[in-house]
Parts: C-alpha cells; sequence; structure tokens
C-alpha cells in the first residue's frame, strides 16, 4: 500500500506531465496555423452581441482567417475572403468594453457581404490589417473605405 507521501508525488508528477503537454499542444498548434503568414492576437464580436471572443487572426494570401484562442481545431472557425471584406475607419475601443490582453485596442466594423462584424486590434496589428487589404492583386475588387 503505497503512503500519502508517494500518492501526492505521482498527483503532482501527473499534474505537472498535463500541463507541460497543454503548452505543448498549444505552441505546437500556433505554430500549425501560423505556417510562415502573419498571425495576430484579435477580438471578434459579432453585431448581434456585446461579448467580444479572443482569437487568432491570420493574414492569408487571399482570405483573412480567424481561430479560436483555445481548442484543438487546426481549422478556421471565421474565412473572410479580401475581394468582398469592407473595413470601416476604426475608433478606439471605449473603456467599458477595454479588453484586458487588448490595452488601447481599436475596433473596426467589417462587412463580409451581408454579414457585418467588429474586430478588436492593436494599432500595429489594425496597420497590418489595413495593408493587408489594400496590397491585393491586381484584378481584385478591394473595397476599403
Amino acid at each position: 500500500m503505497p503512503s500519502a507521501l508517494a500518492s501526492f508525488e505521482i498527483v503532482i508528477g501527473t499534474l505537472l506531465v498535463i500541463a507541460v503537454v497543454v503548452l505543448a499542444a498549444t505552441f505546437l498548434r500556433r505554430r500549425y496555423i501560423a505556417h510562415g503568414l502573419p498571425l495576430t492576437l484579435c477580438g471578434l464580436r459579432p453585431t448581434e452581441t456585446d461579448r467580444w471572443h479572443l482569437g487568432l487572426i491570420r493574414f492569408g494570401e487571399h482570405a483573412l482567417e480567424w481561430y479560436t484562442l483555445g481548442g484543438v481545431s487546426l481549422r478556421p472557425k471565421h474565412r473572410w475572403q479580401r475581394q468582398s471584406l469592407l473595413l470601416t475607419a476604426p475608433r478606439r475601443l471605449p473603456r467599458a468594453e477595454a479588453i484586458a490582453v487588448l490595452p488601447d485596442a481599436y475596433r473596426v466594423v467589417c462587412t463580409d457581404r451581408a454579414k457585418t462584424f467588429e474586430l478588436a486590434l492593436q494599432g500595429p496589428a489594425y496597420t497590418a490589417l489595413r495593408s493587408w487589404q489594400e496590397a491585393a492583386p491586381p484584378g481584385y475588387n478591394v473595397n476599403v473605405a
């Protein structure tokens, strides 16, 4: 019969192994999602809700892809084609809506066909998004307001 100390050591060891596995999975998922493309932290809010959802946004070759921050899925939860994405002017996020991990974020209202949503991005990430949108290949019908 194992002693209480041995049981305690087994529990602590198991928790440490689980923590290492979760951290490694998170790191590997982020590396896989990035695939060498720009990836940044972003908030997403559909217009019908008041809640921001944190995630990772990737500027792909032809589409903007949004991945949930947690989880194990390697597929984007949302995907918006560059040629159908309309961005409005950014507005600083009010303090009442502030997101702790995105200090001084900007809110950008976006429209993709008939769907409207908002993105919360920090200054450099917003600049990257605007540059990505404006740098569309020739022949794309890009709408930048």
